[in-house]
């Protein structure tokens, strides 16, 4: 009896070898034709591969990325939408298998960010990037890419509503005049609401940036766009005195910002030429 067992467990353990074996060399093909541009071929190697071995999140990550690729080109809205749910579950199934693999993670996080913004869904799109960027296999340089365009959504947020409210003959004059929110009678309650909506996304966009500048105090797309946070902050603020502080801060905040990005220029010039003239081993 006790041969009978050893004989099955290592009948079973073969079959699973082999198993593996056979899904590592669809998942190779299937990623030959992925780099021929042959897309549609190399879908059907990578839903060979994941039925034949489920549980390797590679690739259900290369499932997904042919699955993006049909979406991305597909004029159908409805078809199109379908197919993005489709890619969405396919690296949910990567994300869930991607547990001792930080690059599989962040690749699955990104991707899904990526088609929740596509679908306009900012709700998930928002826990998606705070999730890539909070999480442990995350680089820092990627969780600060991360904390930069969840504040750069909230800009866009609050400068959506400030250009509603803009008053367009004052734009050629003072393209940051304070929004009177309050001037819309006719629906003042849709207009304090619309203020409040963009003072929240301003507070919250700070908040996300300066997450970004902790992990990386010379972030210049942070500090220029921290700088038109600043410049919402001034559109919300009917007080003279206050406006002119926030326009000071701001116009520093870009001059800094652009002085770094001239210092990183002359750097990597700089590392070029010698480059260049190094003597060759």
């Amino acid at each position: 009896m006790l041969a009978v067992i050893v004989a099955l467990t290592t009948l079973g353990s073969g079959c699973e070898y082999a198993r593996k074996v056979i899904a590592k060399d669809k998942l190779n093909q299937g990623a030959i034709r992925y780099n021929q541009g042959q897309n549609k071929l190399a879908q059907e190697f990578f839903k060979d591969a994941s039925e034949t071995d489920p549980t390797n999140p590679i690739t259900w990550l290369y499932l997904g990325a042919t699955l993006v690729k049909d979406y991305k080109k597909e004029v159908d809205t409805a078809k199109q939408k379908e197919i993005a749910n489709q890619a969405l579950e396919v690296y949910k199934k990567a994300l869930s298998l991607s547990t001792n693999n930080c690059q599989a993670t962040d690749n699955a996080l990104s991707y899904m960010a990526t088609i929740y913004d596509d679908l306009n869904n900012v709700e998930e799109w928002h826990k998606t990037m705070e999730n890539r960027a909070t999480n442990q296999c995350t680089k820092p340089e990627l969780q600060a890419q991360s904390y930069y365009s969840i504040g750069q959504k909230y800009w866009k947020c609050s400068y959506d509503q400030t250009t509603r409210y803009q008053d367009k003959t004052l734009t050629a004059t003072d393209p940051f005049h304070y929004r009177s929110f309050e001037a819309r009678a006719d629906y003042a309650a849709e207009a304090q609401a619309d203020r409040q909506k963009a003072a929240t996304c301003v507070t919250k966009g700070f908040e996300n940036f300066e997450k970004a500048l902790k992990l990386d105090p010379e972030y210049v797309d942070v500090m220029y766009y921290k700088g038109l946070l600043y410049r919402e902050q001034q559109k919300l603020t009917k007080e003279d005195a206050k406006r002119k502080e926030l326009d000071k801060i701001a116009v520093k905040i870009a001059a800094d910002a652009s002085a770094l990005q001239k210092k990183k220029e002359a750097a990597a010039a700089l590392k070029r030429e010698q480059e260049q003239v190094a003597p060759k081993s």
